[in-house]
């Protein structure tokens, strides 16, 4: 004898075997060649892969810019530093858009925490702080892309994944593997090389002495220092700190870490009257007046380009998925500077951006074995709750 679950699907089989409606409703019945959610699962992939490219172009680009402006009578840290922020108004207008048609969206990866939404004073601490690290971290940037070819620069810029990583760590954001430890080695020794090499060291035919050289790489690896920890404290207050996670929430920290950066390096730029010497550094800069203005316009809008193409491969994927593809540019931009400044490649930097790429995709496929994980332990989940309802049925 079968079961009482078997015998209701008997009669149900008999009654759609007899009853010509059925019939004519099975005729009418289409089975799509594609479901909806696979044509989404393309559309996805496909702003994915726009938002990468634009990341990685945006930020090679300013950078390469950046250089530009220095190689051709540019002398202001201070004013390269503020074109990195100074232009966050832009992000008000995705972000109305956004966070109108879709004010609940939460960040992958993050769990909402049912607590009290933290106060306006504790918030603005939190930004002023923020704010505090990018400014800084913008300024040695600055400083280090002065003193430094622009290869070197941004091999040494990756280790801000290393440092990221170290945090994380160290913050118990992330557990140690033997990829991780393998990513954070490479792209260690990655750095280490660039500061043995010689051929970043003072010639007859470079304009750089050993001290600027050394003022450069100590520089842009406090820098890298800094961003891999603003990175990791942004991650850690967005799991354990904030209420809603949503992409309101993350918009609001970017745009007011942006504005009280700005802030501070504006005080800086008048408070060491740097700000007196634009004029005549626009007037006697090679390239003419009007390409100093569009060079410093450019360098602006791409970086925050950069930033909210950022946003979006953290929306789309996650935050570590994000990192590892702005960390891709260390490899282009080197072949960028050797075409168009005409940058040395030596023997030390050709391993070195080997090793950076080893350990990016060390780090990346770790990542990848962990949402592999992550979806396993996720189905696992739903086949138990299926189960449970079988049985109870």
């Amino acid at each position: 004898m079968g079961t009482v679950a078997e015998k209701e699907l008997d009669i149900i089989n008999v009654q759609e075997e007899t009853d010509p409606k059925t019939k004519k409703m099975d005729a009418l019945i289409v089975i799509p060649a594609e479901t909806p959610n696979s044509v989404n699962k393309y559309t996805k992939w496909l702003e994915i892969g726009i938002y990468a490219l634009i990341v990685l172009v945006s930020q090679s680009v300013a950078t390469i810019l950046g250089k530009l402006y220095y190689n051709k009578g540019g002398k202001s840290t201070w004013l390269i530093s503020l074109t990195e922020t100074i232009a966050f108004p832009i992000l008000l207008i995705p972000m109305i858009f956004n966070c109108t048609n879709n004010n609940t969206n939460k960040i992958p990866n993050l769990e909402y925490h049912d607590s009290k939404s933290p106060s306006l004073m504790t918030k603005l601490f939190i930004y002023v702080f923020l704010g505090f690290l990018v400014g800084v971290g913008c300024g040695l940037f600055s400083i280090g892309l002065l003193h430094l070819p622009a290869s070197t620069f941004s091999l040494i810029s990756s280790s801000q994944l290393a440092f990221n990583v170290l945090f994380s760590l160290f913050m118990k954001l992330e557990k140690i593997t033997p990829l991780i430890a393998n990513s954070i080695a490479l792209v260690t020794i990655s750095s280490l090389l660039l500061a043995l090499d010689s051929s970043n060291k003072a010639s007859s035919s470079s304009p750089l002495s050993n001290h600027h050289n050394a003022i450069g790489f100590i520089c842009t690896l406090i820098a890298s220092a800094l961003f891999g920890l603003l990175f990791s404290l942004t991650d850690l207050l967005f799991r354990k700190f904030f209420k809603k996670n949503t992409l309101r929430e993350f918009m609001d920290v970017i745009i007011c870490q942006s504005f009280f950066a700005t802030c501070i390096i504006l005080i800086g730029l008048f408070a060491s009257k740097n700000w007196r010497n634009l004029k005549t550094e626009m007037n006697n800069f090679e390239l003419g007046r009007l390409t100093y203005v569009m060079i410093l316009i450019w360098i602006s809008v791409c970086w925050q380009l950069y930033t909210y193409c950022l946003l979006g491969l953290i929306m789309k994927v996650s935050a570590v998925f994000a990192n590892v593809i702005t960390t891709l540019s260390a490899p282009l931009i080197p072949i960028m500077s050797v075409i168009i400044f005409n940058d040395k490649m030596s023997g030390v930097k050709a391993i070195s951006i080997v090793l950076a790429i080893w350990g990016f995709s060390s780090y990346a496929y770790q990542q990848y074995l962990d949402e592999l994980n992550h979806k396993g332990d996720c189905n696992g989940i739903e086949d138990e709750s299926t189960d449970r309802q079988t049985t109870s049925i």
